[in-house]
């Protein structure tokens, strides 16, 4: 295979490429500059579902994701004006699309070099599902409770953070339900700490069929528990309290035998205009979530009980 021309840019055929493309590890995709795919190894064919034959000739959109393939045109033409190498690992997110309509999540090194005459992108394909999906499954432990499979309270406060800035932009109504059980030791003491988890657990499965698909639940320490409940204002997120506070009670847990109940006490709040960040609503929903506790505990309170002076 001839090395390169004067300015550095390989120089070869396509008989001579087509071995070396072949040795390679990674599906290999040349295209030219109207968009055509010109070589494949057979990888690609692979990696995509298509007999080799099949993808040489067809357009560079066959392999791309249709809603992105008016902007992948685009960034063709524009890395012929002027093509920078381009390797892995750059930290973008890149999809083909296989013959079946599934898409594979890849990554990409992209070179021009000169074949038959033609300068065209070379571009060694890789498939990286598996690094995708250990990535996402990491993201997800690290954001997540363990026990009872709410997300922690780290992943709580960057939701609520993100609810305020709506909240400030757009004056979308977030409100926030906390709770915690009441007398939880006494359980520990008197049934032991495997029906204290058995209480967390169970209750964090029967919340999580009661929240919509864009409500957060959360376990943020303990037995304390948070829910953020986007677009939803202060009297609806106290109804649902309320109805997740008489789930709760109704509740029965077993452990070896023995049978016990556990009630819960649930603080309310909203962003108010005067909040000046997220931590003013989880903070006052802690307030009224005490407030219930000294009024007698499993009861649902709003911040509405607050005094004025205090509700900010």
């Amino acid at each position: 295979m001839p090395a390169s021309n004067n300015y550095g840019q390989l120089t070869t055929t396509s008989d001579n490429l087509l071995p070396f493309i072949e040795s390679l590890p990674d599906a290999v995709v040349i295209v030219n500059q109207d968009h055509k795919i010109v070589l494949v190894n057979s990888l690609a064919g692979t990696m995509f579902g298509y007999a080799t034959d099949v993808l040489i000739g067809s357009d560079l959109t066959t392999i791309i994701p249709m809603p992105l393939r008016n902007a992948h045109r685009k960034n063709v033409t524009g890395y012929f004006r002027k093509p920078v190498l381009r390797p892995m690992g750059e930290e973008k997110r890149f999809s083909g699309v296989r013959s079946n309509g599934t898409e594979v999540p890849v990554d990409i090194m992209i070179n021009t070099i000169v074949l038959d005459g033609e300068k065209v992108a070379m571009a060694l394909v890789r498939d990286v599902t598996y690094q995708r999906e250990l990535q996402a499954r990491l993201t997800l432990e690290s954001l997540t409770d363990e026990m009872t499979g709410f997300y922690n309270r780290k992943h709580f406060k960057t939701q609520l953070n993100a609810h305020y800035s709506g909240y400030i932009r757009w004056r979308q109504p977030t409100s926030v339900i906390m709770f915690d059980f009441d007398r939880f030791k006494k359980i520990n003491d008197q049934y032991g700490h495997a029906a204290g988890d058995l209480v967390l657990i169970q209750t964090a499965r029967m919340i999580q069929q009661e929240l919509r698909p864009m409500d957060v639940g959360c376990r943020i320490g303990g037995e304390e528990f948070a829910i953020i409940l986007p677009n939803t204002q202060l009297d609806n997120a106290v109804k649902s309290a309320e109805r997740m506070r008489k789930l709760i009670e109704k509740m029965n847990f077993t452990l070896e035998g023995v049978s016990f109940h556990a009630t819960a006490t649930m603080g309310v709040a909203s962003f108010v205009p005067t909040d000046t960040c997220y931590d003013s609503l989880m903070k006052r929903a802690d307030r009224v979530l005490y407030v219930g506790k000294a009024a007698g505990r499993n009861c649902t309170v709003s911040q509405d009980a607050l005094p004025p002076e205090t509700t900010a």
